[in-house]
């Protein structure tokens, strides 16, 4: 193996860390799930990203691979697929709330007409 591979491997015991607290997330989150706390729909991203923690727990190859073909050093690395997840997960909360703000108008303006025509039924006004 290369030198400069080997000095960018994860140790055994982040290994372990990293496994065990991937497992713990997805335990967690079928647990929220489980109480209704959590939707299916947006369980699925944890459970991704538990599952890619799981991943490279078992398998730091992919990332001293990434790392190296980058030319990157292992914090970089990191940091950069951080910051990458962290936006992912911002477009998808962007979305979500976009969609729940034009429900909650549309809404609204459901609500108001359908006072309006009660407040005419009320008063006896049947050309609503």
């Amino acid at each position: 193996m290369d030198d400069t591979l080997l000095q960018i491997s994860i140790q055994p015991g982040h290994r372990i860390a990293i496994a065990i607290l991937s497992l713990l997330l997805v335990g967690l989150v079928l647990e929220l799930v489980r109480r209704d706390y959590l939707k299916e729909k947006y369980a699925l991203l944890w459970v991704a990203t538990s599952l890619t923690g799981l991943f490279i727990g078992i398998f730091p190859g992919i990332l001293t691979w990434l790392t190296h073909t980058l030319k990157f050093q292992l914090l970089t690395t990191l940091y950069a697929l951080s910051f990458l997840y962290t936006l992912g997960i911002i477009l998808a909360f962007s979305v979500i709330i976009s969609r729940l703000v034009e429900r909650n108008r549309v809404l609204a303006q459901e609500v108001a007409l359908l006072g309006n025509r009660v407040r005419h039924l009320e008063e006896g006004d049947d050309h609503v």
